[in-house]
């Protein structure tokens, strides 16, 4: 993986866990606050690149990638990429996508609720295997 990718889901991680790491540092938290307008936009990079390499790499080389700590970390950053990618760029796929079909707009507030109860631990997860994928 290009080192642009994990250093775009450790900013979507740290974006999904902001709510905690404002609480614990206001530096930190001031600066994150200065992203949150593109948080939508971050979302769905997150949910597209993770997609496109969950597909269309990892499935092919699926044995291979469990054999080694990278691969699995890379593995285990693609999931996370989704499902916070999912989270962050919920309003604006339900604004541009999903307004025009009520069930569908349903069972995406549902799945949003659902994964936006655990959003701070997917993003120290993602955080954190995006910077273990990094550095493996």
């Amino acid at each position: 993986m290009d080192i642009l990718i994990p250093i775009l889901a450790i900013i979507g991680g740290l974006l999904a866990a902001s709510s905690l790491i404002a609480q614990k540092s206001q530096d930190a938290g001031n600066a994150l606050k200065k992203l949150a307008p593109y948080q939508g936009v971050i979302g769905v990079i997150l949910l597209i690149l993770g997609l496109y390499y969950f597909l269309f790499h990892s499935l092919a080389h699926l044995g291979a990638m469990m054999k080694y700590s990278a691969g699995l970390f890379s593995l285990i950053m693609q999931i996370l990429m989704i499902l916070v990618g999912f989270i962050l760029s919920y309003g604006l796929l339900s604004e541009k996508l999903l307004s025009k079909n009520e069930t569908a707009q349903e069972k995406g507030a549902q799945a949003a609720r659902k994964l936006t109860s655990i959003q701070i631990p997917l993003g120290i997860a993602l955080a954190i295997c995006a910077l273990l994928a990094l550095i493996l």
